[in-house]
């Protein structure tokens, strides 16, 4: 029996499943549902190489346009799903309606969009797709000054994308330091004196409180009673998961749709992968809600094998990676339950931060330090008691670790 796959979203989650899908021979209809015109691309570039190249040029596409005609993946542009009917297991979008027997959610995340007093009222822009890009890209302008809400990594990758191109850039994050939730304070702090010298002003412990806009100049209204023009605002106040469709088809959530090992939801003919999703982790004993594209092509992969083999993989160790100017920061593992971190500085340009808990590593931070990084992700995967001495000894091998 033939069945149907009705996959939402054309992200890397989505297009992988389907392509994954043809490769291990399933042979149903696979339908990709995408909100947007374009064919299916690869998002990291949007905030980095997108913004420093004129004219604008688009990012690598995940798939040639052939493919999916030659996979036989019905390609659904335009198209935003705005319900599910479990019990008739349709979906509905643009006056229309597709049946599935299998329903996958690839609904990826939003950008958060803070509640600040006039911003309704104000010019701003989001980063999270190609046409929002490009409209960053055509703004940009060296008499222009930038003002960008949020020092997570999309504030800091844009700051870096328009500082490229001599534009004045000044960042507010609400937190003590950039990158606060993600980043050890050492790392914080390179990144931020990386942006500094490059020219960037950071305001840390800042909340702005009201935005208004007079002609061509925005003005920041903060917290401490300070007051910031620019001529352009962009938000990158962190993301959260869609979970729309989810919450209106009554399926479990809780921080993402919640799945099982199988990436299967509460309703057994329904599946996520990918932004969306929070599925248990048994390396780390907790559920994660992963925002990377390595988690998304794990997820992609273990989804397509169990739908069509019966099996699944284990998911590898969650990585994410940020290029800021000529500077790369890897980072492996979760280190929310460590119990020690080791800082090993190679060079005034080079660290890693490595986090243990019961003397094993299962999380580190690599700032232009590939090799290190590439060491450390094979330690976390081993679950290996490593002495502590050997990792802060810069003159220690650290390849002899793996032995």
């Amino acid at each position: 029996m033939q069945e149907n796959i009705v996959i939402v979203g054309s992200g890397h989650a989505g297009v992988n499943l389907a392509a994954n899908l043809r490769k291990k021979n399933w042979i149903g209809s696979i339908s990709l549902i995408s909100d947007e015109k374009y064919l299916p691309y690869h998002r990291p570039p949007l905030s980095k190489i997108c913004l420093q190249t004129h004219p604008f040029t688009n990012p690598p596409l995940l798939k040639p346009d052939f493919f999916y005609k030659a996979n036989e993946i019905d390609l659904i542009h335009c198209s935003r799903v705005t319900s599910i009917d479990k019990a008739k297991k349709i979906v509905s979008f643009n006056d229309q309606t597709l049946s599935y027997d299998k329903l996958i959610l690839a609904t990826g995340s939003n950008p958060v969009i803070p509640i600040i007093n006039g911003l309704d009222s104000t010019k701003y822009f989001l980063l999270r797709t190609l046409k929002e890009s490009e409209k960053i890209s055509k703004s940009i302008d060296q008499s222009k000054q930038f003002l960008i809400i949020g020092g997570g990594f999309i504030g800091l990758e844009v700051a870096a994308a328009l500082r490229a191109q001599d534009v004045q850039v000044s960042i507010f994050e609400r937190e003590s330091r950039a990158l606060n939730r993600v980043a050890h304070p050492i790392v914080s702090d390179y990144i931020q004196k990386l942006h500094e010298d490059k020219g960037v002003h950071i305001q840390c412990n800042t909340i702005v409180e009201s935005i208004s806009q007079e002609s061509d100049k925005i003005i920041l209204h903060t917290d401490n009673g300070e007051i910031f023009h620019g001529n352009e605002l962009i938000i990158g106040a962190g993301s959260r998961p869609n979970i729309d469709l989810a919450l209106n088809a009554e399926l479990d959530v809780d921080n993402g749709i919640k799945v099982n090992q199988f990436n299967q939801t509460s309703d057994p003919h329904i599946y996520a992968i990918g932004d969306c999703c929070n599925r248990y982790n048994k390396k780390y004993n907790a559920d994660l809600r992963l925002e990377s594209i390595q988690n998304a092509l794990d997820q992609a992969k273990s989804l397509s094998s169990y739908l069509c083999e019966g099996s699944i993989t284990e998911p590898s160790i969650p990585t994410f990676w940020s290029d800021q100017y000529d500077t790369k920061l890897n980072i492996a593992g979760i280190s929310s339950d460590a119990d020690t971190y080791i800082a090993r500085k190679q060079s005034s340009e080079e660290l890693t931060i490595w986090y243990l808990k019961n003397d094993k590593v299962i999380a580190i931070d690599a700032i232009n330090s590939p090799e290190d990084f590439i060491i450390g992700k094979k330690i976390i995967q081993s679950e290996k008691k490593i002495p502590k001495e050997n990792i802060s000894d810069i003159h220690f091998d650290l390849k002899l670790l793996l032995q």
